[in-house]
């Protein structure tokens, strides 16, 4: 955000706010989609969100979508953010962007934080799980509106691959993948919920008085009504184990490798438990995960490759491509 930009927000805000003295502006630093902004003054913090500048695929970093869902969403479910204001207008900033109140704890990144040295890594993962499920018990009677009725596993499938195929590497390897997956696709008759859709350590925040309890869950851009098996598979495609190829070890987002953490078939059996739907086999959910994730990665290696962004972050996100959709063709049956 630049001076100019800074400047004219800090003005709309001290109209729309009670705000007390000078506004700052920071980055946090991270993530490779909507852009974060802590906005402090003397006394307050809020969390700002908005897109990344350059072009966009189509239907995605939908600020207004992601705010009117989050104040639907609160009252309901209230480890969500609490949203306080949205802003289209163009002359206030280029992007629309919204305000949310912050929720302040630990986040566990790519390195485990220092305080869980020694302690039962396999309560975290129970926790993550019991969160996921209650979740997806949230009612959804108000939240209609992002409920595409039946379906949503063709869709799903179809939509990605569609996205892929707009974005598709000169060294294409996901094509065995892609016809597995609409070979394979299950029988689409399970109740749908509310979905994340991005549902993982570094989205979730722990309590620092009490390490294992999750006190927020963030990051609600692509959240929907749906299938919470897919959602569950979306979430195995970061978890990266010990008996993981090394390369996979490498590039992981979190730590989940580390001795102690629950495996991705502990994960599935603890969802299982705590949510009562009996999961026979989940390799499609966790290969349907695999491949998005590898259309995510690959949708910003583009945007890098073609001068939309210059984040030297991006560049090995061809490498880091084809790792995932390795590790998904190794798990086709």
């Amino acid at each position: 955000m630049t001076p100019v930009e800074q400047s004219t927000v800090s003005q709309y805000l001290h109209t729309q706010l009670p705000t007390q003295g000078d506004l700052t502006f920071s980055a946090f630093k991270g993530g490779a989609s909507n852009l974060t902004y802590a906005v402090k003054d003397e006394q307050q913090e809020w969390i700002m969100r908005t897109s990344p500048p350059g072009t966009k695929a189509k239907g995605a970093h939908d600020m207004n979508r992601e705010y009117k869902l989050l104040q639907k969403l609160h009252p309901h479910f209230n480890l969500c953010p609490e949203v306080v204001l949205f802003c289209d207008d163009e002359a206030v900033f280029p992007r629309e962007f919204y305000l949310m109140k912050p929720i302040n704890g630990i986040i566990i990144r790519q390195q485990l934080p220092d305080i869980y040295n020694g302690t039962d890594l396999s309560q975290l993962c129970k926790q993550l799980m019991a969160v996921h499920v209650k979740l997806h018990q949230v009612p959804t009677h108000n939240l209609q509106n992002f409920n595409k009725g039946p379906g949503y596993i063709e869709r799903q499938i179809t939509g990605w691959v569609h996205r892929y195929n707009r974005v598709t590497p000169e060294n294409d390897v996901a094509q065995p993948v892609i016809q597995w997956l609409s070979k394979n696709m299950p029988n689409d008759n399970r109740e749908y919920t509310l979905i994340h859709n991005d549902y993982k350590f570094d989205n979730v925040v722990f309590d620092p008085n009490n390490t294992n309890k999750i006190i927020g869950v963030l990051d609600w851009e692509m959240t929907t009504i749906g299938d919470p098996l897919m959602d569950l598979g979306c979430s195995l495609a970061y978890w990266f184990e010990a008996n993981d190829h090394k390369a996979m070890q490498k590039i992981s987002m979190m730590p989940t490798y580390l001795d102690g953490m629950l495996s991705r078939d502990e994960l599935v059996h603890q969802y299982s438990l705590s949510s009562g739907l009996v999961i026979d086999d989940y390799h499609f959910y966790y290969i349907y995960g695999l491949f998005r994730l590898a259309v995510i990665v690959q949708q910003i290696f583009y945007r890098y490759q073609k001068g939309q962004t210059d984040n030297p972050a991006f560049k090995p996100m061809g490498m880091i491509r084809d790792l995932i959709l390795k590790q998904a063709l190794t798990h086709l049956k």
